[in-house]
Parts: structure tokens; C-alpha cells; sequence
């Protein structure tokens, strides 16, 4: 029972795996026809491939038993199920210096004169407060160029969140759904992990019964 679940399992991941490599290799091409971004694409076309092999070594290995298929993908699925791990640990520990970076970064590049000197940028740039609704870095209507021309910045009863805290408390909602998911696929990974080393070892000991 449980080796009929434990193939079932691999058989079924590797084979979601396949269709998300090929997905991905036929958003490339979408993409490249709508961007023209080369490198971008060969990047995840790149990745695609990568996927792919994954998947149809774990698949082959599933359905074939074959101790050399699992074997490859167990050295490929390992260490990247440590480097999952360690990425989720960082994530999960580092979440609020990533958000503090992320937003003291932003607030120098809007505070900055390479920005609001340029009209068209601050035009951008303002278009994007209004829709995340809010008034300034720090303080309201920060840097004053920008937040000014914004009609509901200049209502004086009422009251918008500085942006700052608005993009702090958003990246956090979006950080905790990035973890959730990461905390998924680590676990999935290393769910394969274990699967595929338990398939080897049966089709190890089914080879040297096979043999006496």
C-alpha cells in the first residue's frame, strides 16, 4: 500500500512538473513577442528545461522504478530542498528588515532630484500614490512636488495613511502569502525527497532478492 502511494505521489508531482516547465517555455515565447526581452527569456526558458528534466527523471523513476532515475533526481532534489529551507528560515526571520529596506530604498529614490526632476517620472510616480492612496513619506504630502498635486492630499478633513506605512503594511500581507507558499513547496520538496529515496531502496533490495 504504502509503495503504490509512494509511487502515486511522485508520479503525480512530476507530472504537474512537466506541465508547469512546458507552461512556463510557452509563456516565454508569449512574452518575448510582447516584449522582445531576450535575455528574460532565455532565462526562463532556461528554468523551463530545468523543470522539465526534473520532472521527467522523477516520473521515470516513479513509474519505471528505475534506481538510476531516482538516484539523479534525489542528488538534484536534495540540496535543492536545503536551499528552499534555508531561504524560507531567512524569510521568516529577516521579514521585517526586508520590508524596512525595501521601503527606505524607495523613499530615496522619491525623495531624490534624479526623480523630481524629471517631470514625466514624478507624473508616474504620482499616478501610482493615488492609487495606493496615500500622502507622503514620513509626512504628509513628502516631497511636496508630488503629493501637492494630489486632490485628496490636500483635504484637510480628511485624513490618508502616509505611504510609508501603507507600503509596509501591504508588503507584509504579500511577504506572508510569499512565505506560505515557499513553506509549501519546501515541503512538497522534501516530501519528494524522502519518497523517491524510499522507492530507490525498494527497488534496491527488489534487485538483490531478484538476483539470489
Amino acid at each position: 500500500m504504502a509503495h503504490a502511494c509512494s509511487k502515486a505521489f511522485l508520479s503525480i508531482l512530476n507530472s504537474l512538473l512537466i506541465i508547469f516547465g512546458i507552461a512556463l517555455i510557452v509563456l516565454s515565447l508569449y512574452r518575448y513577442n510582447k516584449y522582445q526581452s531576450i535575455h528574460l527569456i532565455i532565462g526562463v526558458i532556461i528554468l523551463a528545461f530545468f523543470i522539465l528534466f526534473i520532472g521527467i527523471l522523477g516520473l521515470i523513476g516513479a513509474v519505471k522504478q528505475s534506481k538510476c532515475a531516482l538516484s539523479v533526481y534525489i542528488i538534484f532534489i536534495a540540496p535543492i530542498t536545503l536551499a528552499l529551507l534555508t531561504i524560507l528560515i531567512i524569510l521568516y526571520l529577516k521579514r521585517n528588515w526586508f520590508i524596512n529596506a525595501i521601503v527606505d530604498n524607495y523613499e530615496k529614490y522619491v525623495t531624490s532630484s534624479q526623480l523630481l526632476d524629471d517631470e514625466k517620472n514624478v507624473d508616474m510616480t504620482r499616478d501610482s500614490f493615488i492609487q495606493m492612496q496615500c500622502c507622503g513619506f514620513k509626512e504628509k504630502n513628502r516631497p511636496k512636488k508630488i503629493f501637492n498635486q494630489i486632490d485628496f492630499c490636500n483635504v484637510i478633513d480628511r485624513s490618508k495613511p502616509l505611504c510609508d506605512e501603507k507600503m509596509k503594511n501591504d508588503l507584509h500581507q504579500n511577504l506572508v502569502t510569499v512565505i506560505i507558499i515557499h513553506a509549501i513547496l519546501t515541503g512538497l520538496s522534501t516530501l519528494a525527497c524522502i519518497v523517491a529515496a524510499y522507492l530507490a531502496c525498494i527497488t534496491s533490495n527488489e534487485t538483490r532478492y531478484d538476483t539470489f
